[in-house]
């Protein structure tokens, strides 16, 4: 399942995504760096599991974070 969300969550919140092997989207959050979602994917056990990746918009700072199943990354 894929899910969005606008603010940071939890551990135990992305722990539990992350065992439903859901696609996570981070939108619009200038504050949260993909270096800091990799970081709390692997903390939590998942970082051979899942792909953690960016998309930077052209003159912002803002960006669009995703965390995939490596299973389903495309």
């Amino acid at each position: 399942m894929t899910r969005t969300f606008i603010m940071p969550i939890t551990d135990d919140e992305l722990k539990h995504r992350l065992r439903a092997h859901d696609t996570l989207f981070f939108v619009g959050q200038h504050h949260v760096r993909q270096e800091e979602i990799q970081q709390q994917v692997e903390r939590l056990g998942f970082g051979e599991l899942y792909i953690v990746s960016a998309t930077r918009w052209l003159h912002s700072d803002d960006a669009t974070i995703r965390a995939e199943p490596i299973a389903t990354a495309s």
